[in-house]
């Protein structure tokens, strides 16, 4: 069957946004063909440019013809390119952005170093306020929601991070210890990681913390939880992953990043939301 006849209905930028969209992309991105998995790679990767490009550039960047752009669109449920651009110019430019340029105003009017604690501080507080400033309008409500239903009816959430995904996996699993909820705290400490999945099923579900390098780990927790059609949950820097297509709710992140440090800003943020979003519901 081709991608393009499982959309009943043509799709216009009122009807979806650009999360919504990316998720689509990812559902179908193993049966488009070669070309059209080229446009997916970089309207994943380039989001801004084909917010702001015209079709000839997007074609040139890409390295596909004009044709395979309206292919493309069409394969989403589009009835045009224009249509389909249309939903990533919405997303940048017709809701709001309320970035803190005063932050920006006190890092270049403070009178220090450029390698002082007080400058790398306010590099470390810009590059966080914006990146979760950009994860607020990232974040569909719908994606929220979905992740919420599916913890509130786990009988047990497995939460799982390694390496550097672990504190924020820590966390969300601390947050929930004060919950209702039966949760485990996944990790190999002791070898232990196989004897803490092998239990999981259909009923339960596996919350992921996983940021490049992939974790061998991690990659195993998602391959095993989805042989058992545990529902996962994912909070990631990439939902073109290997195993993204997989995931029942996938959040990606882009974090806060300052002389190679990458912040857990964003994914803290994400599991306070999920934890005391649940949390309100069990108390209904």
């Amino acid at each position: 069957m081709e991608v393009a006849e499982r959309v009943a209905t043509r799709q216009s930028a009122q009807d979806l946004d650009l999360d919504t969209l990316k998720d689509q992309i990812i559902r179908q991105y193993d049966d488009l063909s070669p070309r059209l998995q080229q446009v997916a790679d970089f309207a994943m990767a380039q989001p801004m440019l084909v917010a702001v490009e015209t079709m000839v550039t997007i074609a040139q960047q890409a390295n596909v013809p004009l044709s395979t752009l309206s292919r493309f669109s069409s394969a989403m449920g589009f009835s045009g390119f224009s249509s389909m651009q249309a939903v990533f110019r919405n997303h940048y430019f017709n809701r709001p952005r309320d970035y803190k340029e005063r932050v920006r105003k006190a890092r270049n009017e403070a009178e220090f170093g450029p390698d002082s604690a007080a400058a790398i501080f306010h590099d470390f507080g810009q590059a966080n306020i914006e990146a979760m400033e950009h994860l607020q309008i990232s974040v569909s409500p719908q994606k929220l929601d979905r992740a919420v239903s599916l913890l509130e009816g786990a009988e047990t959430i497995y939460i799982q991070g390694m390496r550097r995904a672990y504190p924020a996996a820590f966390y969300f699993w601390y947050a929930l210890m004060k919950s209702n909820n039966n949760v485990v705290l996944v990790d190999d400490n002791g070898g232990m990681l196989s004897p803490m999945t092998r239990l999981m099923s259909d009923k339960d579900v596996l919350v992921t913390f996983t940021f490049t390098p992939y974790a061998p780990e991690t990659t195993e927790v998602i391959e095993f939880a989805h042989q058992k059609n545990v529902p996962i949950v994912a909070i990631t820097d990439n939902q073109m992953m290997a195993q993204g297509s997989i995931m029942d709710v996938c959040f990606e992140v882009q974090e806060g990043d300052n002389l190679g440090f990458r912040s857990l800003s964003c994914s803290v943020y994400l599991a306070q939301t999920l934890a005391v979003s649940l949390m309100c519901k069990d108390t209904k």
